[in-house]
């Protein structure tokens, strides 16, 4: 075989080896971005149960409070404006926002809270944080593997408040 033709095969495998490659890490961030998603769904739902729970435990001790049946009320409703959570894009990592109501002098529009966690888009890699701008340096789960995926995805396992996050 020509010395001309083993590079240029070469040339060619290569190439199609870095194509292969960039394609694998383009469906995993796009499976990283879907399960960050339902990542937050799950979060949101995990705070609206509990904050059932709390109306419902308000109300048990005192049947006639208002707030709470007010609460209890507009959650059935879909009225409530709960705390929620949701993905901030940044260059490496989604960040987990926790959205509150804020009614302060009027305002009644949703405003960032602070960071409930990061996921790396490449990896996904989950991160407790360690400020607004950084994840801490240790990985917490990792939506690479199968239980952690089952784990996140269930809104009672990731308690809104982020426990979860702490190493054990």
């Amino acid at each position: 075989m020509p010395y001309n033709r083993v590079i240029n095969q070469t040339k060619t495998t290569n190439n199609m080896e870095l194509v292969i490659g960039e394609s694998v890490k383009e469906t995993n961030r796009v499976f990283n971005k879907s399960y960050t998603e339902e990542y937050c769904k799950a979060i949101t739902e995990n705070y609206k149960l509990e904050h059932i729970r709390s109306m419902e435990r308000m109300l048990a001790k005192d049947p006639e409070c208002t707030y709470a049946s007010k609460e209890l009320n507009d959650i059935q409703t879909g009225k409530a404006n709960l705390m929620k959570f949701e993905i901030r894009e940044g260059k490496k990592y989604y960040k987990i926002v926790q959205v509150e109501f804020d009614t302060f002098q009027g305002r009644n529009e949703y405003r960032d809270s602070s960071v409930h966690s990061f996921v790396d888009k490449n990896t996904g890699n989950v991160y407790k944080p360690a400020s607004w701008k950084a994840p801490a340096k240790h990985v917490r789960f990792s939506f690479q593997k199968p239980e952690d995926i089952r784990f996140l995805l269930t809104p009672s396992n990731v308690d809104w408040a982020g426990g979860y996050l702490y190493l054990r």
